[in-house]
């Protein structure tokens, strides 16, 4: 088995009036909104016996009532071996020193890779 994975930065086009309006085959007009890519899209092929290292940093976030981070606290720097397509933040939530920490409190933010 074979995974795709992609980089690259999408915005939606929602169409307005007029000559905005793109049409399809059977001639109607598109009224939800469309993926246009405003950057290159490039996709990298791995295998699914794949196996990565990864260099993760682990914050701490506080949010508000309104889910917006209000504050960061850095914890822990750390590699993180992965196989075949594993998680990251599984394999972060696995780490002894941060058993005191809710999953949910915590922004696992990968550094570094590197493939084997």
């Amino acid at each position: 088995m074979e995974t795709f994975t992609s980089t690259g930065t999408s915005t939606p086009y929602i169409p307005t009036s007029g000559t905005d309006l793109r049409l399809f085959s059977s001639g109607t007009t598109a009224t939800t909104p469309v993926i246009a890519f405003s950057h290159p899209i490039t996709f990298t092929q791995s295998t699914s016996k794949q196996i990565m290292q990864n260099k993760v940093a682990v914050f701490k976030v506080t949010r508000d009532e309104f889910e917006t981070i209000t504050k960061t606290e850095f914890i822990k720097e750390l590699w993180v071996e992965t196989k075949n397509g594993q998680s990251v933040d599984f394999q972060v939530a696995r780490d002894k020193d941060l058993a005191d920490y809710e999953m949910s409190d915590l922004s696992i933010r990968t550094i570094y890779s590197v493939t084997f």
